[in-house]
């Protein structure tokens, strides 16, 4: 899997229909053309995942919520300041990427989002299981709900932590996923080698009873 910053307009033109494709969220083509960061990823020459790092207002993710949660001091402390920066548009091809190359795309992102300089680093998700990863890097949730545009599902999220925060939980995150990652990959190869060995042992059985069933002809000859 290969990563890259989008900066040509066809480039971000074809994220922009990507994304489109797997999100019902109305978003002008425009957003992705102002961005800070568009980052794309590719595997074996195709388009598989990215994200934007955006910290210009107004921020997405502060005109997402409805009022009057909008209003809430806190949520104007954190999103309407100018001291933040969104992890947004984060999308990827779940079935042609394994499990360490989807961690390796958040992990990224969390980078990419340290790297634009704000206090606080925002994510957001309707997906309760691309929130769960998200959220082990960025665990405190600001905002739970419908986000506002017709049609988004209840169960819409939006979190957050601080530079430092993230700086920390990346390193935690990291290593979690790594050593996630290598313990199924030794339990898959476990299963397979005893699934080989099972198969083998059964054969060799199956041999031995054919063998010891097999009746004994005595052929006569007449000369």
């Amino acid at each position: 899997m290969e990563s890259a910053l989008l900066r040509d307009p066809e480039s971000i033109r074809e994220f922009f229909l990507n994304f489109g494709k797997l999100c019902k969220n109305p978003i002008d083509i425009n957003y992705f053309l102002c961005a800070d960061t568009v980052r794309a990823f590719y595997k074996d020459g195709r388009m598989v995942g990215g994200y934007i790092i955006n910290s210009r207002g107004p921020l997405r993710y502060y005109e997402m919520i409805p009022e009057p949660a909008r209003s809430r001091a806190d949520i104007k402390r954190y999103l309407a300041t100018g001291n933040a920066c969104e992890i947004t548009c984060f999308w990827l091809i779940r079935h042609a990427l394994t499990a360490h190359e989807r961690n390796a795309i958040y992990l990224f992102s969390a980078a990419d989002a340290l790297c634009a300089g704000k206090r606080w680093i925002f994510g957001g998700s309707v997906n309760v299981k691309a929130a769960r990863t998200q959220k082990r890097v960025m665990p405190h949730v600001v905002y739970r709900g419908p986000w506002d545009f017709e049609g988004s599902p209840s169960q819409a999220q939006i979190y957050c932590s601080s530079w430092w925060e993230l700086f920390g939980l990346i390193a935690v995150a990291y290593s979690w996923t790594t050593v996630a990652d290598a313990a199924r990959g030794g339990a898959q190869a476990l299963r397979r080698g005893r699934r080989r060995y099972t198969g083998a042992l059964r054969e060799m059985i199956a041999s031995r009873l054919s063998i010891r069933r097999a009746p004994r002809y005595e052929v006569y000859t007449q000369e």
